[in-house]
Order: C-alpha cells, then structure tokens, then sequence
C-alpha cells in the first residue's frame, strides 16, 4: 500500500478535498470495497472521550471502523466566552432600564437581544468539526470523511469523501421540517436524490418534541428509505446506558444504499443530531 494512500492530514474544506484527489492503488481499491460490503452494523459510542468517537462492529462482533469527530475545544472556549460577555453586557442594560428608568419593554427588549446576538456570535465564531473514518483507532487509515459545509440557512450541508479526497455524496437537512420530523437526504455530486433517513413515526416524533425520549421509551430511531419511498433499513438506538445503534440495511441486498453513503448518514444521525 502506498504511503499518500494512509495519509490522513486531509485539508478542512470541501474545495481542498477535491484538490487532494489521488489514486489509489488496485490492492488498496479492492481493500476499500471489502471493507464497505456489509448489510448489518452496530455503532457504539466512547464514553467519557472530550471528542465524539464511535467503534462499529459488523454483524459478527468485529471492529470494522473508528469514528471522530474533534471537539475543537479552544475554537468552543473563544465562542462561549465571546456569546457569555455579549449576553452579560445586554443583562446589565436590561436591569439598567428594569430598576432606573422601569422600562420593562427595554428590559426585555435587551434580554431577547442578548440571547440572540450571543447565540449568533457562538454560531459564528465555532469551528466547523468534521468528521473522519478510519480503520482503526491508530487512524491512520482514513476511509472516509465527512465535513460540515455551513451553520446558517433553511438547510443544514454535509459532504461526504472518500479515501482519495473525491466526493461520494452530499447529506442536506432540513431545519424547518425538524421541528417536527428529523429527515435526512443523501444526494448525488449531481444533486440526484440517493436516499433518505428520517424518524420512523410522525406521531412518535411530535411526541419526542414535548416528552423528549422518556427514559429511553421514546427514544429516536430512523427509517432509510429509497427516494421513491421503499424502505431498506432502519437505525435504532438500543435501549442501553451508553449510546450504541443498530444500522441495519439488510433489505437492500443489491447494495441499491452505497454503504458508505449509509454509514455517513447513521454517523451523522447521531453526532450532528445531537441524540
């Protein structure tokens, strides 16, 4: 296997993974498809690790990939230090006016202010955290990579990579239906819909909005779907103390699911999800 083929100082930016494309190897080619040909996986969560990292075993309880996404923590630190005095300043005047003046429409006029213009400046100054696949918990072997496209806007844009720096395919969500149902779409370098996640029940989502997930009995689990609507699999979180989930693609015998494609999808379902 080639040196350039294990290396993985992979840029941060979408424009710069594609600039980074190589060519790998045939051995290295037909060790990436054997790696990526699965049908049932089980992701579980590190506890206590500052960054979110995952270790998922295939259906016969063996390691198959290490998930992390860095947590960034100086980036974080300068952003809710930045959001915390923007939010203190604006409290001050609100009781300025609360207790000099009685203005309670100022007063409250600068407590909305302060939460949204320190949620803002948070937004703003935090750093953008991808994602990276690997082998292994050396990583040294990049598999995959997913990085975040944007904070702002109607939807949310994740790109995925594969182990050259070429782009496999784009996941987009949308914030607005999430008020009421997380769904997920997994769209081709062309824009063509490959696939969707989305929660398995209306019904059941609504109620996660108000009860949240009631001791694991309304806990969140996601349905893949083709674009015409066939479902192929489902992403359930099982009822355990740490975090661990269920990718199950076993009605998508022909592969129609790229692997990679679902994997992405089920990392971020949890990571970017916040679950």
């Amino acid at each position: 296997m080639r040196d350039d083929a294990l290396r993985t100082d992979y840029p941060s930016t979408p424009s710069e993974y594609r600039a980074s494309a190589t060519a790998l190897p045939p051995e290295t080619t037909e060790y990436l498809r054997g790696l990526f040909s699965w049908n049932l996986l089980t992701i579980r969560q590190k506890v206590l690790a500052i960054a979110q990292k995952y270790h998922v075993f295939d259906e016969w309880g063996r390691p198959r990939f290490y998930v992390v996404r860095p947590p960034r923590l100086i980036g974080n630190l300068l952003a809710g230090l930045a959001s915390f005095a923007v939010n203190l300043t604006f409290l001050i005047f609100a009781f300025r006016f609360l207790f000099q003046s009685n203005d309670y429409f100022m007063a409250f006029a600068c407590i909305f202010a302060g939460g949204w213009i320190s949620g803002l400046i948070r937004a703003l100054m935090a750093p953008y955290r991808h994602i990276g696949v690997f082998t292994d918990e050396t990583e040294q072997f990049r598999v995959l990579s997913i990085t975040q496209d944007n904070k702002f806007g109607f939807y949310r844009w994740y790109t995925m990579f594969d182990a050259t720096g070429n782009v496999v395919a784009r996941a987009r969500r949308s914030v607005f239906k999430a008020l009421w149902r997380r769904e997920w779409y997994a769209l081709s370098v062309n824009g063509e819909p490959l696939c969707r996640a989305r929660e398995d029940s209306l019904p059941l989502a609504i109620l996660r909005r108000y009860l949240g997930p009631l001791f694991g009995i309304l806990r969140v689990n996601f349905n893949y779907e083709l674009p015409d609507g066939t479902p192929v699999g489902e992403y359930n979180r099982k009822l355990t103390l740490t975090d661990q989930y269920l990718l199950d693609l076993r009605n998508d015998p022909y592969y129609l699911v790229d692997r990679r494609v679902g994997l992405a999808l089920a990392i971020l379902l949890d990571s970017a999800e916040g679950r």
